[in-house]
């Protein structure tokens, strides 16, 4: 088990010049991204009723304490966590409904599993944000160090335990959570979810507590890191105390192996959500060969083929995929082929959402980056590929296919368009 005070583990990477984000709404393409008026940004983050006493003041903060008569239970819904988790500093990291924004207040706390943070506007605002670390903005959290993530009423405390792989949340991982509300809204009767590849267990998490239906919701979590496992059982990911729809009971199964094999073994599920590795290897993109499935961190699209089969083949299958791909994966002519075999099968695939969204290449990416960058072609034109429309490829700095908020001034860069792809299996 995994202790619950984590207040021993520091943020001393942040340290990037504060810059106050009074950034300019750009318009969006209606096909691209749902917009909310500007004057409803602060709306559009879930917030408790107001009570007596529990207000905000006016005051401004600058993030330099952490005193707990300076700090407030925040208006937000946020999580709570057992009283013992205790936390003396850590920034809380918010995005709103839609992930149009991003909200961070640097200084935090959890006392006695309550999440306070200072009074005041948060100390970084992004608007259209595109990594989940801005650090252009000022914020920047490595795996390693506690926060508090929060998103439409799901929340944990992260900070990736000692000898953890796995991977930290993203904007990838919100991104996916966004697109299950949609794809969640329309199931109404939802028994069984499995998370392949869950990493910090958000996406399943989020799952648990959205999924509609009668009777217990059993959800797996399912990583080939032990410590993810690990990590599951503490009261900072808090699974015990997650009620799912309308008060539903979660029996939660968590699963330290290959997903490859559990789902080869029981595939009978309502629901498979995946945030898969989705960068193709230069064999993967320059041939139709697929990698070995080995776990790989961020490189390998193995596991996107296997799934697309799975739901398109299975006759005792699952019966929707949520994935995460990008315009990387569509590099690989063997994604390609297995979204079109999909389809062929009776499979309905569509694009939940789009987004045009940062890739740190000197981070996740090889040396060579050639075989991963759109051609002049594909740089403006999205290719039909099983009834829908892909852009195609990644783009180099200074770049970006769509230039909204000045970010092709932002030269840590490269970009590309995250999709999270909705699969129906033929018998739905």
């Amino acid at each position: 088990m995994v202790a619950s005070c984590v207040s021993c583990l520091s943020i001393g990477s942040r340290k990037a010049p504060r810059e106050r984000s009074d950034s300019i709404d750009s318009p969006r393409e209606a096909a691209k991204q749902v917009r909310l008026p500007a004057d409803m940004s602060d709306r559009s983050v879930r917030k408790k009723p107001a009570s007596k006493g529990s207000s905000p003041g006016s005051s401004t903060h600058s993030g330099s304490t952490t005193q707990d008569h300076e700090l407030i239970s925040t208006e937000y819904d946020f999580a709570t966590f057992p009283a013992a988790v205790q936390v003396r500093n850590l920034p809380i990291v918010v995005f709103d409904d839609e992930v149009d924004e991003q909200m961070v207040w640097d200084s935090g706390v959890v006392k006695d599993g309550v999440v306070q943070h200072a009074p005041g506007p948060p100390d970084v605002r992004v608007k259209n944000p595109v990594v989940m670390s801005n650090a252009y903005r000022g914020f920047v959290v490595q795996p390693h160090e506690v926060r508090y993530l929060h998103y439409r009423d799901v929340g944990i405390i992260f900070a990736r335990p000692l000898g953890g792989r796995f991977m930290q949340p993203s904007i990838d991982t919100v991104l996916v959570c966004r697109a299950l509300v949609d794809c969640l809204a329309e199931m109404k009767q939802v028994k069984r979810v499995i998370d392949v590849g869950s990493g910090s267990g958000l996406i399943g998490k989020f799952a648990a507590h959205y999924a509609q239906g009668d009777g217990e919701l059993e959800v797996t979590l399912v990583d080939i890191d032990p410590v993810a496992f690990k990590y599951y059982q503490s009261n900072t990911f808090n699974a015990q105390n997650v009620v799912g729809a309308a008060g539903r009971s979660v029996d939660w199964k968590f699963r330290a192996e290959d997903a490859v094999a559990l789902l080869n073994d029981d595939a009978a599920f309502d629901l498979v959500v995946s945030n898969p590795p989705y960068i193709p290897t230069k064999g993967e993109a320059t041939s139709s060969s697929l990698s070995p499935l080995s776990g790989g961190f961020w490189e390998g699209v193995g596991l996107v083929a296997y799934l697309l089969k799975l739901i398109s083949e299975r006759p005792a299958g699952p019966a929707r995929l949520v994935m995460m791909i990008s315009s990387l994966t569509l590099k690989s002519p063997a994604i390609i082929n297995a979204l079109e075999a999909a389809e062929k099968r009776g499979c309905k695939l569509r694009v939940l959402l789009e987004r045009e969204i940062g890739w740190k290449a000197w981070y996740a990416g090889p040396a060579a980056l050639d075989h991963l960058l759109a051609s002049q072609k594909e740089l403006r034109d999205r290719r039909k590929v099983a009834g829908c429309k892909f852009f195609i490829g990644a783009t180099a700095p200074g770049n970006s296919r769509t230039g909204l908020d000045g970010r092709d001034d932002l030269w840590g860069y490269h970009w590309h368009f995250a999709y999270v792809l909705e699969v129906q299996a033929p018998r739905c």
